[in-house]
């Protein structure tokens, strides 16, 4: 099975965030910075109620609620700004290159401008599909990225990436209503 394309930006905007949502330390870090620090405003709050300084209270109470819900809205565009930056500055050679992967049972064979490569499928970890894009894991962390809407016979390439993880005995994910939060 052979497919040609170009990955942009957005493509690997739409990996890293998706990394970053399976990511188990940063779903931590988002989880903690969501929860913890309106919970201290909470505290503050309590403290301050039996100090009989209502005014303050209400205050510290109406901060907590507000990071509670405005935070994580300013954290997601924090992070699309921040992968945005990350790729512009270490993917730029890379961006609007056409591409060619080959699939096979033993080995994928991929080409751009330049450069080849052959990966034995041994290495494959996982393949990831979302709404707009097929991500093909490899053990080292690595990924080939597959933006649909740029592949003629998509319906083809998921039915033998499919095929290849039963061969490989490797996971195929389908998260269609995966998007970043």
């Amino acid at each position: 099975m052979r497919i040609d394309y170009t990955i942009e930006e957005n493509d690997f905007l739409t990996h890293q965030l998706f990394v970053a949502s399976r990511s188990d330390q940063i779903k931590k870090k988002r989880r903690k910075s969501k929860v913890i620090v309106p919970l201290l405003y909470v505290a503050f709050g309590i403290l301050l109620f039996f100090e009989h300084k209502f005014s303050l209270t209400i205050i510290f109470l109406i901060i907590s609620l507000l990071w509670f819900f405005i935070y994580p809205v300013w954290e997601k565009r924090h992070y699309i700004k921040h992968y945005k930056r990350f790729i512009k500055e270490n993917y730029k050679e890379r961006l609007e290159r056409s591409a060619t992967l080959e699939f096979s049972n033993e080995f994928i064979l991929a080409k751009d401008n330049g450069s080849e490569s052959k990966v034995l499928t041994t290495e494959l970890q996982e393949i990831n599909e979302i709404s707009s894009t097929i991500f093909v894991r490899l053990k080292g962390g690595q990924s080939f990225i597959l933006p649909k809407d740029k592949i003629t016979n998509i319906d083809n390439l998921t039915i033998g990436l499919k095929e290849l993880a039963s061969h490989l005995n490797i996971k195929y994910i389908v998260d269609e209503k995966w998007e970043w939060k």
